[in-house]
């Protein structure tokens, strides 16, 4: 079993001079020799504040130089880093410290959060902040001492935590999900195995998704220096900033949300001859516009690959091949997965042509210990041996599944299922929208009546055209929305998920004031 320290270790002693870690924000240039240093030196410093074996350390930074490196050096000592988006609120960040018994925080120069963080963790708990002092917080800068005074790498066992990741949810605080040491090259090997990305120093990788993502960290950051290649920071993601990195540094690979993609390709500096130096191409954490995929296959020479997953359990799903059929997918190499009826039990398994629920085997190395002290939360996701994914999937009869959505944002209108995804594209897809979300109003007819809350482009379109082009589109007939509102953006957290609970809070206050367009 090798830890992530480990693995860039390995990588040091195979290719100690090659480029390892380079940044945006500076002239900082790592190789693997150096790179091993500045961890060691590091290391030293945090030691020297008490920190040491299964040390729970807080971490809500940017995808930063320093956030890599701060990483690493936990994983030197054994500690274990709480990855906390950077986005969230300080009382959010404060809450999250507080509720999983950190005991040191590493953070950027804000001094509310700093505040806020100083509250949540015991009396003179170490606060280190990256990019300059924040109150009494010390700067991340002088956390540096004498790597000789370092005992040698502790050996934590298989089930000793290694990190704490959050998940995004829209409702309540994130939940931390425990990695034991034992997921590490788990979820590492899969990136072959799935993703098809080959081991060497031929890798130059664009690190453009949140190290606080398990995108962002594993298949991005980590798998990059684990197999030895060249991770360019992008402290923050910027897209014309990303084409210009992938075409400068000749980049060859890439792993993010369908987002991002979108954005770049929508930057004012991009054209598809500055990709061409892209190999391989992965996207995975939520659906893609079935024009932006054409768009990347037909005019980058990269492979592209759709990879599902969660954070509990890394690569569970995967198509090589989506052109065409991008929500299709299949089993990976380490993956048991099943189809049940929703509300049902492991052995309740659909067949081809029906919709369940997703269910993952969770006896692969790569899956969760559980969520940071929710044993309620944990035992109602895994349950007889099998993690509960909440993602609805229709079983192909090939026996590839394809997603259709999330169990809870179902809406059941006149005893008929919606899955919110399929008509969120077809309404977006008209040129007066730029953004959709569907959500369900109680409806003393339909059960629940579905309603597209629009974000125009420019002037929105009015009702009646959008209902006139649901009509023209493939859409069935009774997944048309029954009524629009016009909004002026989609509430989303700190994750960029859209806010649904409080969409639907929206509009039941308009249709109290009787300002949504029913479409009949």
């Amino acid at each position: 079993m090798q830890t992530a320290f480990d693995l860039v270790w390995l990588s040091a002693e195979r290719t100690p001079d090659h480029p390892a870690l380079v940044d945006d924000a500076s002239a900082r240039s790592l190789t693997y020799r150096a790179l091993i240093d500045e961890i060691e030196t590091v290391a030293a410093g945090l030691a020297e504040r008490g920190i040491g074996p299964l040390s729970r350390v807080a971490t809500a930074l940017p995808g930063s130089f320093d956030h890599c490196i701060v990483l690493l050096a936990l994983q030197r000592l054994a500690a274990v880093p709480m990855l906390l988006n950077n986005r969230l609120k300080p009382e959010e960040i404060a809450a999250l410290l507080a509720d999983g018994d950190a005991g040191a925080a590493a953070i950027g120069p804000d001094e509310a959060l700093a505040g806020a963080v100083r509250d949540s963790l015991p009396a003179g708990a170490p606060i280190l902040v990256a990019g300059g002092g924040a109150g009494e917080a010390e700067d991340y800068a002088a956390c540096r001492a004498d790597p000789s005074r370092l005992d040698p790498p502790p050996r934590p066992g298989r089930e000793d935590p290694a990190f704490v990741f959050y998940t995004s949810g829209t409702t309540g605080l994130p939940k931390g999900v425990v990695l034991a040491h034992r997921t590490t090259e788990h979820r590492i090997v899969w990136l072959s195995t799935q993703g098809g990305l080959r081991h060497g120093n031929h890798n130059r990788t664009l690190g453009f998704m949140p190290l606080s993502h398990a995108i962002g960290f594993y298949g991005v950051f980590l798998v990059t220096l684990a197999f030895g290649g060249t991770y360019y920071v992008m402290s923050r993601f910027d897209p014309a900033a990303a084409v210009e990195t992938i075409d400068r540094h000749a980049i060859t690979y890439t792993f993010a949300v369908p987002t991002l993609y979108h954005a770049m390709t929508r930057a004012l500096d991009y054209a598809p001859e500055k990709m061409r130096s892209l190999e391989l191409v992965l996207y995975g954490g939520g659906a893609i516009e079935p024009e932006l995929i054409r768009h990347m296959d037909e005019t980058w020479p990269a492979a592209i690959r759709h990879i599902y997953g969660t954070t509990e359990t890394m690569c569970s799903l995967y198509n090589p091949d989506p052109v065409g059929r991008p929500a299709s997918l299949r089993p990976g190499f380490y993956s048991r997965t099943r189809a049940i009826r929703i509300g049902g039990g492991p052995d309740d398994e659909i067949g081809p042509g029906e919709e369940g629920e997703l269910i993952i085997d969770t006896s692969a190395d790569a899956t969760f210990s559980g969520y940071l002290n929710r044993p309620d939360a944990t035992a109602e996701k895994v349950r007889d041996g099998w993690y509960f994914s909440g993602d609805v999937v229709e079983v192909e009869a090939d026996g590839d599944l394809t997603l259709r959505g999330r169990v809870d944002d179902v809406i059941r209108s006149g005893g008929e299922n919606i899955h919110p995804e399929e008509v969120e594209a077809v309404v977006a897809a008209h040129p007066g929208v730029a953004e959709c979300c569907l959500i369900a109003l109680p409806d003393s007819h339909w059960g629940q009546a579905a309603v597209a809350c629009v974000v125009g482009a420019g002037e929105a379109p009015a009702a009646a055209e959008l209902d006139a082009h649901c009509r023209a589109s493939a859409l069935a007939g009774f997944k048309r929305p029954k009524g629009y509102l016009f909004v002026d953006g989609l509430p989303r957290n700190a994750a960029n998920k859209v806010l649904r609970r409080e969409l639907r809070r929206l509009a039941e206050e308009a249709a109290s004031r009787g300002t949504i367009a029913f479409s009949g």
